[in-house]
Order: C-alpha cells, then sequence, then structure tokens
C-alpha cells in the first residue's frame, strides 16, 4: 500500500502488520543526461517493486539528500538542493516515531544516495534506543548486486568498476529502464580528469574536475543492463527483508 494514496482507517488498519518503507534520495547533479532526481526515482521504485513480494506500507519519498563531494561527482553543478546532515537525521527521526506511535514495528529505509548514509545511520540508531519490539534495517541500492554480475559487467562493456561512479554506466542504466522519457541519449558521455583522489579537498581543484559530471564513463548504458541489475536487486532485496523483518 502506499500511503499517500491510502485513507487514515486503511493506514490505522495495516502500519501495525506490516513493514513500513521509507524510500530517500536526493536533488542532484548527474551529468547532463539524467534528472536531478535520479537517486529518488532508485529508491522509489525498489520500495513499489516490493510491494507485490511483501506486505509493505510505502512512505512518500524523502526528495532531499546531503551534499556529495564535490570530487566525488566531478565538481560543483547547478540544481543541487542539499540538507544538513542534522536536518536530515531529524527528518528520518521524525518520521520513524511518528509510524512507530501509531504501531509500526518493522521499518525498511531504501537509499541511492551515498552522502547519505552517515546521517540516516545516526536516526537509525538514535531511533532504536526509544523504540522497543522495533527493528530496522537500511539497504543503499548497491548492497543487493552481486559482485559477479558488477564485474560481468564490467567485463562485458570493457568499462571497469573504477570508471563506474556518479552518473556513469551503471547509475544511468537504472534510470533508463525506470524511466526512459526522462533520460537524454544524446547527451550521453564518458568524462575524463587529469589525477584521481580518494580524499577530500576544497575547493576542488581544477584537475579533479570534469566538465559534465559524469564519473567517468556512461556512453555504454543501456537500458538491458538497467533491468539485468534491477531484476537481480529486487530479487535479493526481497530475501534479506524477508530474512530480517519477517
Amino acid at each position: 500500500m502506499r500511503v499517500e494514496h491510502s485513507t487514515s482507517p486503511d493506514y490505522a488498519d495495516l502500519v501495525s502488520k506490516g513493514i513500513v518503507v521509507l524510500p530517500i534520495g536526493a536533488i542532484d547533479g548527474h551529468g547532463p543526461h539524467l534528472p536531478l532526481s535520479s537517486d529518488t526515482i532508485i529508491s522509489t521504485y525498489l520500495a513499489q517493486q516490493l510491494e507485490t513480494h511483501v506486505d509493505a506500507l510505502v512512505l512518500p519519498a524523502i526528495p532531499y539528500g546531503l551534499k556529495t563531494d564535490p570530487p566525488a561527482s566531478g565538481g560543483e553543478f547547478p540544481g543541487v538542493i542539499n540538507l544538513r546532515a542534522a536536518t536530515l537525521t531529524n527528518v528520518v527521526l521524525d518520521v520513524l516515531r511518528a509510524c512507530y506511535r501509531q504501531g509500526a514495528r518493522r521499518f525498511l529505509i531504501l537509499d541511492s544516495h551515498m552522502a547519505n548514509l552517515g546521517a540516516v545511520r545516526e536516526s537509525i540508531h538514535l531511533f532504536v534506543e526509544d523504540a522497543p519490539n522495533a527493528r530496522v534495517m537500511s539497504v543503499m541500492w548497491w548492497d543487493v548486486t552481486s559482485e559477479d554480475t558488477r564485474n560481468q559487467i564490467a567485463r562485458e562493456t570493457g568499462v571497469g568498476r573504477h570508471e563506474d561512479h556518479h552518473a556513469a554506466m551503471v547509475e544511468t542504466s537504472l534510470v533508463m529502464h525506470i524511466a526512459p522519457n526522462l533520460v537524454r541519449r544524446e547527451l550521453l558521455a564518458d568524462d575524463s580528469i587529469a589525477r584521481r583522489a580518494t580524499y577530500l579537498i576544497l575547493p576542488v581543484p581544477e584537475s579533479l574536475k570534469t566538465k559534465t559530471g559524469v564519473v567517468y564513463r556512461a556512453g555504454k548504458a543501456s537500458p538491458a543492463i538497467g533491468k539485468r541489475l534491477l531484476d537481480e536487486m529486487v530479487s535479493n532485496l526481497v530475501a534479506a527483508v524477508k530474512l530480517e523483518l519477517l
């Protein structure tokens, strides 16, 4: 059941019986070819797919997230609308507590924006301290993909894992399958930088910036890759939810 489409009596009847699912995303630059809401699109899709396999109450997605570290996204790009870590922590915490007061005891958070990770986990730790009998599971989409599949796709396409990060082949392929009308295929591109760094340095040196925000190769993306990965994600997610929450 999607909570925003339900009535208050319907919600009251089901909230204590099912798993409350909270998708989280971001408004974040994803190159010239993907929508700013790509992370929210992926989280919402996984939540809705879960509905067909378990008793789930899917909450409206939290569409805003934390700012991606500029070196991780290839620089600073227009369109980013971000929350502070404390704000996101409190929003997630308030949502969990509200559902708990109304009878929910099993929770699943689906997040597709790496920068959110610490704030979301902080909210979960704070929540369970004062929520007897509550059980919370938090999953990022890459948690439910297999290394074998990712490595096989890298071999088949020639796009190495180290070249396939923000707005690149895999993420683009996921959105291509879920929302093909929102992907500007004519703008798919590979990008490059003069050097790479694994640490944070601000302001971002010119040598660490990309021109498009693609880190680093999106040209080999396809809906077929997206479907292949999403089918595996849904299967693995359902199995994990049944193991941990049912």
